[in-house]
């Protein structure tokens, strides 16, 4: 399974990567459905602030591998490696930017899963459209974070209704 999506963020690329790559630990600041995100464990790739990151989500935990993180081309990849069900048996999302010129940035997430067993099968086209739902979402907290340094207003919304 594969869902792909692409954004414009109005702000050079080196800002974009600031969020995205070197502060990649934080992403509950910004993300709409997590909330709590920390990074943690030795970096095992060069620039990386650390190898993991752990997730409290509106769906429960998980857990993070980075697979890439190379801040000269701004391609971040990493593994959801606890905290999917079952019939899921790897998913991984690739984060690249392009810079556009002009103080634009092209954001572009592609993520693929592996499903398997009869559930995988079943729960396929349920999956595809929760987190095409969820990246779209994402997209759009992660554009208004970069370009305002400040939460998107559903985020903001989630951040008072957790208390």
């Amino acid at each position: 399974m594969e869902i792909k999506r692409t954004i414009t963020v109005n702000k050079p690329i080196d800002k974009v990567w600031d969020v995205l790559g070197n502060d990649f630990g934080s992403a509950a600041k910004w993300a709409t459905g997590l909330y709590h995100s920390e990074g943690y464990g030795v970096p095992q790739l060069a620039g990386a602030a650390c190898n993991n990151r752990s997730c409290d989500t509106n769906q429960g935990a998980i857990k993070e591998v980075v697979r890439v993180f190379d801040a000269n081309n701004h391609h971040l990849a990493y593994e959801v490696i606890e905290g999917f069900p079952g019939f899921v048996k790897s998913g991984i999302n690739n984060w690249r930017l392009t810079d556009l010129g002009n103080g634009k940035t092209k954001v572009d997430i592609h993520f693929i899963a592996v499903l398997q067993g009869i559930m995988g099968t079943l729960m396929k086209p349920m999956m595809k459209w929760q987190l095409g739902s969820t990246f779209d979402q994402v997209l759009e907290d992660f554009k208004v974070y970069v370009e305002t340094g400040k939460p998107s207003a559903k985020k903001v919304k989630e951040l008072k209704k957790k208390g």
